[in-house]
């Protein structure tokens, strides 16, 4: 597997395993057969999702964006961001009512109504933050220009005297015209 350099990271809200247990709880709520099993969801559910909290990731890369969920069915998707199309932030009541929102990222591979290429990320912290980074990320991908990176600043002045050439450059064509 290919490392490449992580740029952001998503932290992912503490509150997230009780969104989880809730909407857990309102399928078997809901559901005939999975009312008698709520007293034991209550007993096993928290530390089940207590794992699914600890699984998920979603680290943005120079050229995609790497999601992880799951810890018994494991699910991780690259997604390239020159496919992004839409980074929809999402919030229901239940979210709203826990002070969480949900991320979802739409590609150009997924259709209305389809999973397939698509993530939902749930209780993204900042995820109004997140997202405009990732878009910005994409909008260099997409015009070539990828923005540096911390370690790509030089410290003896390089890109200061780039910026000092280009501004020169320009007075002389501005002077031309």
């Amino acid at each position: 597997m290919r490392e490449e350099e992580i740029l952001v990271s998503a932290e992912f809200d503490p509150r997230l395993p009780t969104y989880f247990m809730l909407q857990a709880l309102l399928v078997l709520l809901i559901s005939l057969f999975g009312a008698p099993l709520i007293p034991i969801w209550f007993i096993f559910g928290k530390a089940i999702h207590r794992r699914q909290y600890e699984a998920m990731g979603c680290d943005l890369t120079p050229r995609s964006l790497n999601v992880r969920k799951g810890f018994l069915f494991k699910v991780q998707k690259n997604i390239p961001l020159d496919k992004i199309t839409d980074l929809a932030v999402n919030e229901g009541p239940v979210l709203r009512y826990l002070g969480l929102c949900s991320m979802r990222i739409e590609t150009a591979g997924g259709g209305q109504g389809s999973t397939m290429g698509q993530a939902v990320l749930p209780g993204v912290v900042d995820a109004l933050g997140f997202r405009d980074r990732v878009l910005d990320q994409r909008d260099a991908v997409a015009s070539g220009v990828a923005p540096l990176a911390s370690a790509d600043v030089a410290e003896d002045g390089v890109l200061v005297e780039i910026r000092d050439t280009l501004k020169n450059i320009e007075s002389h064509l501005a002077s031309r015209s």
